[in-house]
């Protein structure tokens, strides 16, 4: 045997023997079992259906922008494509419910041939983000010129650990998003309402439950995603708007203020506790909150502000090489840059996607109402500066106006640019957000149900649940104290209904003396105009929001003014950034505020670690626990109580809830007390214990749940609302116990008819 083959033969099996000796060892010392790898399995799933719908948004996205022909950067094509294209599946996924199509097999095909539509508007996009690489090679950005948001941070001393900074929050975001639900309105109505819808197959009315006639755009994408996989990728599809948020932030800075100040801004967001928190819950604020920023976003571009001198925008693409043409896409890049007229090249693209916007924010929630009455006075205001009523010299505007004391051309001229400009912007909105007030009007009979009952009434809903609802009068009321230190009060967290989702962190009222000095300070004349639609849109929110403060206990949710909040972090960031231009010889105050603020980042990371290592996700996420024993860890006796039901209750069992209003995780006809005034609404009705139960019988009703806690919180906040006594006759001498959860739900049975 020569030494070649013998050289084979000894490393042939030695590759033998390497397999043998790990073979053996990994089967007899297995490093991980398959649960393991399935649960590992199962959180890629997750991740990849919810980037699959994602990427489907943003292809039908594209195509749409490509329709309104706007010259855009590739930042917004992705920020505002993936927005709207995901708007767009939610109300394919109304019209899927409207027709019974609330299937598996339907969601998937129709899946897969969106998926072969939008891959042809991703190619493309692709192609151009490639040629703007090329395009930044020849051109590279300079300070009088707007970067890509793909570009890397041109000051190296705060992007590192900014960086590192939004890499842990969104480490922490994405752990609890991975997990099971267990949020409150989530289990309340966001996934109970798909789950509802799902199980009919299509979309039903009859469920004495009002937000499930809110506006439900979000809820139609969670149901897309619970078809196609369950409700934990549901869950992922908030997550995403949480990102595209981030990067709205970051384009509204870079495109208005200073692209240098853009990456702070998003710090400065991700700051907010309560932006991680949402993130991670089945819930739509965060989607609210982006539309409605995305709109005035898009009336700024229509405005015309930018702070940049020479416009970049690379999309649509340049033309693709014709037949006998040659193509340079380097020329034909530059001479759409110098040749382009600026970025509000069209008169109603921008308010025409503006209103496309506004008309999916409506979609989401009734609060909504206050972006497009700003946004039309916005489109007024700009309307008349536009068309040169701001700059008029005085001998013009006489020259113009007639000696008759009518009005003159010139002011009939702006009426009819602003009234042309409003029903551009106007009328796509109320298009696009007709199809759920047309649901609501189709099941309940109120467009807006259940509010304006006295105007249009609507099913199971009278004047005591609309008054019970409202609790006008029990807010703080005219105290002008407190109204001065709302601010204060609200940064502090200790008055909010729902702390968790309501923490705004300090940041935002550490910079608010500066913002206010920047709205009226004289030295920031060209930005003026965006400054002041930013701080119009937020003072409006805020104003709103403390109206409801005055007059209802149950509006103090900071989550409610998160809009006006986020409208701000782009001017917080800028003013970050600014910070240099206060230093003195002997004292630096950026220095001085960095380090401060360094600390408080700091903190929020510990915060966010801590709170995140409360919940242990990993566990969960490694196979080691089951999404039974995981949910019973942080559900407690109510995930005890939903089983229970589940295994001992028959399958015909109607289950009255009182004081509880999720019912997610019941697998039985069960009943929510949605408002908490199940009770006091029904001793309202029938007054005494044996009307209530005949009430109940003759309802169908087999089951009565009470949930301890829940009558706890009720009675201290009002103790009058519950007639103990009532209460008292039903548990004694009418209601038979099934079972009892650690005292905390007891499930009792209805006597015969």
């Amino acid at each position: 045997m020569n030494s070649l083959r013998a050289r084979w033969l000894l490393v042939g099996l030695f590759i033998l023997w390497t397999f043998f000796v790990l073979g053996t060892f990994y089967a007899v010392q297995k490093p991980f079992a398959a649960i393991n790898a399935q649960a590992v399995g199962e959180v890629l799933l997750n991740l990849l259906t919810a980037a699959w719908l994602a990427l489907i948004g943003l292809g039908a996205g594209v195509w749409v922008l490509s329709r309104l022909r706007l010259d855009l950067s590739l930042g917004e094509v992705v920020v505002l494509g993936a927005g709207l294209g995901l708007g767009v599946l939610g109300l394919l996924s109304l019209s899927f419910g409207w027709l019974g199509l609330f299937r598996p097999v339907v969601a998937y095909l129709v899946t897969l041939v969106l998926t072969g539509l939008a891959a042809p508007q991703l190619w493309r996009l692709w192609q151009a983000y490639r040629r703007h690489r090329l395009v930044r090679s020849t051109f590279p950005p300079t300070p009088s010129t707007l970067p890509s948001p793909f570009s890397p941070l041109p000051t190296p001393v705060y992007r590192l650990p900014s960086t590192v900074y939004c890499l842990l929050i969104a480490l922490f975001t994405l752990l609890v998003a991975l997990l099971p639900p267990t949020d409150w309105d989530g289990l309340f109505y966001h996934l109970t309402g798909p789950s509802l819808y799902l199980q009919a197959g299509r979309i039903i009315g009859g469920f004495d439950l009002p937000h499930l006639n809110f506006p439900s755009l979000m809820e139609m994408l969670f149901a897309w995603a619970m078809l196609l996989r369950g409700d934990i990728a549901a869950k992922l599809i908030h997550t995403v708007y949480g990102f595209l948020l981030a990067g709205l932030v970051y384009l509204t800075t870079a495109r208005f203020l200073s692209w240098r100040a853009a990456w702070l801004a998003v710090v400065v967001f991700a700051s907010m506790p309560m932006i991680s928190t949402l993130a991670g819950w089945a819930y739509n604020d965060l989607a609210l909150v982006f539309y409605q920023l995305a709109a005035l976003y898009a009336v700024l571009r229509w405005q015309g502000t930018n702070c940049q001198s020479q416009p970049t925008n690379l999309w649509p693409p340049p033309t693709p090489k014709r037949q006998g043409q040659s193509t340079n896409y380097k020329s034909q890049t530059a001479n759409r840059q110098s040749n382009t007229p600026g970025i509000h090249n069209s008169q109603f693209s921008w308010l025409v996607l503006s209103g496309l916007l506004v008309g999916l924010a409506m979609g989401l929630k009734y609060t909504s109402f206050v972006t497009p009455l700003v946004l039309s006075g916005l489109v007024i205001w700009y309307s008349y500066r536009r068309a040169g009523g701001r700059g008029q010299r005085t001998e013009d505007r006489e020259h113009r106006t007639g000696s008759s004391g009518r009005p003159s051309r010139f002011l009939n001229y702006v009426l009819r640019f602003a009234v042309k400009n409003l029903v551009a912007f106007a009328l796509p909105a109320l298009l696009v957000a007709l199809p759920w007030y047309t649901k609501n009007w189709a099941f309940t009979g109120n467009p807006v149900y259940p509010f304006l009952s006295g105007l249009f009434g609507g099913q199971y809903w009278n004047e005591f649940r609309a008054d019970w609802y409202a609790a006008a009068g029990t807010g703080i009321g005219w105290r002008p104290g407190t109204l001065l230190v709302l601010p204060w009060l609200l940064t502090l967290g200790v008055r909010d209904v729902n702390y968790w989702d309501g923490r705004t962190g300090p940041l935002l009222l550490l910079f608010l003396p500066l913002i206010i000095w920047a709205g009226f300070s004289r030295r920031f004349v060209e930005r003026r105009a965006v400054l002041g639609g930013l701080l119009f849109y937020a003072l409006a929110h805020y104003i709103f929001w403390m109206v409801g403060v005055m007059w209802s206990r149950s509006l103090w949710q900071s989550r409610l003014l998160l809009p006006g909040l986020v409208a701000l972090t782009p001017i917080a960031g800028w003013l970050w950034a600014y910070l240099p231009n206060f230093d003195l010889s002997r004292f630096s105050v950026s220095r001085f505020v960095n380090i401060t603020l360094g600390l408080i980042l700091a903190l929020t990371v510990v915060d966010g670690g801590l709170l995140t290592l409360d919940i242990n996700p990993w566990p969960y996420l490694a196979g080691l626990e089951t999404r039974d024993a995981y949910l019973t860890r942080r559900l407690g006796a109510y995930y005890e109580t939903m089983q229970q039901i589940d295994e001992v209750l028959p399958p015909e069992a109607t289950v009255v809830f009182l004081w509880e209003p999720r019912t997610y995780y019941c697998q039985r006809d069960c009943r929510p007390d949605s408002i908490l005034d199940t009770f006091p609404h029904l001793v309202n009705q029938y007054g005494s214990a044996e009307a209530i139960i005949r009430a109940w019988q003759q309802a169908g009703v087999s089951h009565v749940l009470i949930h301890r806690s829940g009558l706890e919180f009720v009675l201290n906040e009002s103790p009058e609302a519950v007639d103990k006594a009532i209460l008292a006759e039903l548990e004694a001498g009418f209601l038979q116990p099934v079972f009892d959860v650690m005292r905390a739900y007891q499930v009792y049975i209805l006597p015969k008819q």
